[in-house]
């Protein structure tokens, strides 16, 4: 069996493969959504990102195709085959008030998973809806830049929850990629805000902050409740966040179109059609699905500050759609941006290391004696049982 050290490296390479997708994929999609607003003329923010959202209950199929296929009592609340749990190889199954106990604390059931979808499917309507719309008053990377400002809320949130381990490493980083943030906006707002003719920046601007008050907010609450992506189903988790949403969002479509602020219209044109569906199923479908993965693997701060790579991409994507070259201030801007999330990381990984070294010590003398103390016996073999339904789950992920 593969060290516990080890087993913590693939997730968390696993996870920055998840994120380097969602990054080019975020960027080409905020490029696509600008085009359409402001060069097709479909400003529907609204519209787009319900369709985004709405794309997410598709992930219920399966489950509905294959509901008559499942025996009763064949499947776990969870949605995955009953396993027995041993320890070390050893053919001594746990006892089963134990074991419904361990699977209890280590996986959320289908109620759970309801619950936690119905809270999160408004936080991500909001800060997707936010981001969306700042795309029909800004530029692309106006919106990436001041959007990166999560950044700051992750770290923060996520220290006073508990789910975000405060270190002053940390915080320099953040505070260094924010410094970066600020000398891009500077220069955007000098520069390509001139020559994109955005219609509005000042709106544009506040809701892209608004969307990284949101973000923040969403990206802390889900690893609080979840902590580790073996604990929920995920396509379940999003299916019902697409259900959600379609059911309780369709009434603000007359509210919008009642006061003006975005009148109801499908799209007049099969360009923009086709636009829509492929941002739908691969900006909202598969991205959002590879960022949870991402976000549980590594931490909510290392993803968040990971997004902000979406800037020098999104630069890039001015450079060769808008012919605009960034200026000096601009460009080492980037360049701290791109610092604060490598040293994050490597902050990251580091304290990996340090408490898995404790974990280590503090459980050896317990799994090699555990008669000398039979309540850290229970908690050793507790983890060791999680730790197998990691991995079990990860293979699952992987297939």
């Amino acid at each position: 069996m593969p060290s516990l050290q080890s087993h913590l490296k693939r997730r968390y390479f696993v996870g920055s493969l998840a994120l380097s997708a969602v990054i080019f994929i975020w960027v080409a999609s905020s490029f696509a959504m600008n085009n359409m607003f402001s060069d097709l003329k479909y400003n529907k923010p609204f519209m787009i990102t319900y369709i985004n959202t709405a794309t997410f209950s598709l992930y219920m199929l399966p489950y509905i195709c294959s509901f008559r296929k499942y025996k009763i009592g064949s499947l776990n609340e969870n949605g995955a085959p009953e396993t027995e749990v041993r320890l070390l190889g050893n053919d001594n199954t746990v006892d089963d008030t134990e074991e419904e106990t361990e699977t209890i604390q280590s996986a959320l059931d289908t109620v759970e998973t309801i619950k936690l979808s119905l809270t999160f499917c408004f936080l991500w309507f909001l800060a997707n809806y936010t981001t969306n719309a700042s795309l029909a008053y800004t530029s692309v990377t106006s919106s990436t830049i001041l959007s990166s400002m999560s950044g700051l809320c992750t770290l923060f949130l996520g220290s006073l929850l508990g789910v975000e381990p405060f270190s002053w490493t940390k915080a320099i980083a953040v505070f260094t990629s924010f410094t970066g943030v600020i000398l891009v906006s500077y220069s955007d707002n000098s520069n390509i805000d001139g020559l994109l003719s955005p219609s509005s920046p000042l709106i544009g601007d506040i809701l892209a902050l608004c969307g990284a008050l949101f973000y923040g907010c969403y990206t802390n609450l889900l690893k609080l409740k979840i902590g580790d992506e073996s604990r929920v189903n995920m396509p379940l988790f999003f299916g019902f966040v697409g259900v959600f949403n379609m059911l309780f969002m369709w009434p603000f479509f007359f509210v919008l179109n009642y006061f003006e602020l975005e009148k109801f219209e499908l799209p007049f044109s099969s360009s923009i059609l086709i636009m829509i569906l492929l941002n739908a199923f691969i900006g909202t479908f598969l991205s959002d699905y590879l960022w949870l993965l991402a976000m549980l693997m590594t931490s909510p701060l290392v993803v968040t500050l990971g997004v902000s790579l979406t800037i020098p991409l999104a630069i890039a994507g001015d450079a060769v759609f808008k012919h605009f070259v960034p200026e000096l201030e601009y460009a080492f801007g980037a360049l701290l941006v791109i610092t604060g999330f490598f040293v994050v990381n490597i902050a990251t990984l580091s304290n990996m290391k340090e408490r898995e070294s404790l974990r280590s010590r503090d459980y050896e003398p317990l799994i090699n004696d555990p008669e000398e103390n039979e309540a850290g016996a229970v908690q050793a073999l507790n983890d060791i049982n999680t730790y197998r339904k990691q991995s079990s789950t990860e293979n699952d992920l992987y297939k």
